[in-house]
């Protein structure tokens, strides 16, 4: 079953970690509070309610809106996937947790930022023009001087909705892994599991269109996902996504940096054409299926028994 894997930065252990949960802070985040990643609002917990208000000290209530954040990093089904966009990487200050370091070097060496560059970072960033039908939100965008912008965009997995008379949406497995790493409950709680088609749908509908923008003003995009995304795709989607990588770690038309949690020095960087040829791989192939079946697949599941209506056309 699928389980809370990390809370505020940490592996999620049985025991006493008041010490450690009191102040709701998040150590990818230069240690400042934590905002909840992308389950601010479904997930948080008002301050002042049991059972979870004993181990939160009054400060978290006050900076949260009377609210506690959620805290839950990651969650672990056959893989561990990060949910919250901190998780794999934070830009908002200049001094990245140890686990993001490789990545965060990385990113300023492919944007073309040097020793000495003063770098001014933008987040959650608008691009609205309602005359083209603009309608998109950069996560960063790095500029040194008048140079063209790097836009950083972060992709983490989303998790399915859950049951909350079960206990197994969000909100309540944040609640139980509080639970579980203070020792009050003595097993884990089944948490949601990962919608990975979804994480798939939202980056396929945006890698290229953003990606396009940026190298229109001279700049790049560098997609940051997880490893087990990137092999996600590589198995459900007709993209050659092993001919994409850069050994070289030149930037192409469309970036993808791929990370992984486990090992924070394995980066892979997939760079390469929104459109190819036969021969070469591009990310248009995203789109495309991994594989054509054959007619008989679903042949037998034509059957008259399972028809549902019939009629004569008028």
């Amino acid at each position: 079953m699928p389980v809370v894997h990390e809370l505020y930065g940490a592996k999620l252990i049985h025991g006493d970690r008041r010490g450690a949960l009191i102040a709701a802070r998040c150590p990818h985040m230069d240690d400042a509070p934590c905002n909840g990643g992308g389950n601010r609002d479904m997930a948080r917990w008002p301050a002042s309610d049991q059972p979870l208000a004993p181990f939160f000290d009054k400060s978290v209530g006050l900076a949260g809106h009377g609210f506690i954040p959620c805290g839950v990093c990651s969650v672990s089904t056959a893989r561990t996937w990060a949910i919250c966009p901190n998780r794999l990487l934070s830009l908002k200050s200049g001094n990245p947790s140890p686990q993001q370091q490789p990545l965060f070097e990385r990113i300023l060496r492919l944007g073309g930022f040097e020793s000495g560059d003063p770098v001014r970072v933008w987040t959650e960033v608008a691009l609205i023009d309602k005359k083209q039908n603009l309608n998109y939100r950069f996560d960063y965008v790095l500029r040194s001087g008048d140079r063209p912008p790097i836009v950083v965009e972060i992709m983490t997995a989303s998790t399915s909705g859950g049951n909350r008379s079960e206990r197994t949406d969000i909100r309540n497995a944040f609640c139980d892994a509080v639970l579980f790493a203070v020792g009050t409950i003595p097993e884990q709680r089944q948490s949601p599991g990962v919608n990975i088609r979804q994480v798939w749908a939202r980056m396929a509908s945006q890698l290229v269109v953003k990606s396009q923008i940026v190298n229109h003003w001279g700049g790049a995009t560098i997609w940051v996902v997880q490893d087990a995304l990137t092999d996600y795709i590589a198995s459900n989607t007709g993209i050659r996504l092993n001919d994409l990588k850069s050994s070289d770690w030149s930037l192409g038309e469309v970036n993808v940096l791929s990370c992984s949690i486990d090992e924070p020095g394995r980066l892979q960087l997939y760079a390469g054409p929104v459109y190819g040829s036969e021969s070469e791989a591009c990310w248009a192939q995203l789109l495309d299926t991994p594989s054509l079946p054959e007619f008989d697949v679903i042949l037998d599941k034509l059957r008259d028994d399972s028809v549902i209506a019939e009629f004569t056309v008028p």
